[in-house]
């Protein structure tokens, strides 16, 4: 499959670019010699003054209306800001919640006739006199 863009000159348009008119050598000459002439910096320097000057209207417009202490404190803050955000945080653990006496690990449990007291297995006292069952059936 050939592309149209392939094959770009033909006969009669590579013929017309061979014939087509170009400027004179003075021509040519006369209009490097003016490029020089002028040179960019005398358009470099007025750019420059017409740039600060405006620069400076601005500054002092800003100045009388209290606009540079405005655009200092906002400067201010968003650097604040940035700064809180950017800031590495270390981990927060919370030593007492619910979810932390939920789902914490499992302790051992203790023997028979002990009771946890303070992390600890306690023997548990037993009270004297009367056993504490249940009533006999009657029926």
């Amino acid at each position: 499959m050939r592309s149209w863009r392939r094959n770009r000159e033909t006969g009669l348009e590579a013929e017309l670019r061979a014939n087509r008119p170009e400027p004179s050598r003075e021509l040519v000459h006369q209009l490097e010699a003016r490029v020089h002439q002028d040179g960019r910096r005398a358009r470099g320097t007025f750019r420059v003054a017409v740039v600060s000057a405006v620069v400076v209207g601005m500054l002092a417009a800003l100045g009388s209306a209290g606009g540079l202490g405005y655009a200092a404190t906002g400067a201010g803050n968003a650097v604040n800001k940035a700064k809180r955000i950017v800031h590495v945080h270390g981990v927060t653990q919370v030593h007492k919640s619910a979810a932390r006496d939920q789902y914490s690990r499992n302790r051992a449990k203790c023997r028979k006739g002990t009771k946890r007291v303070r992390g600890k297995c306690k023997k548990i006292k037993k009270a004297r006199g009367v056993n504490f069952r249940r009533p006999p059936f009657t029926g």
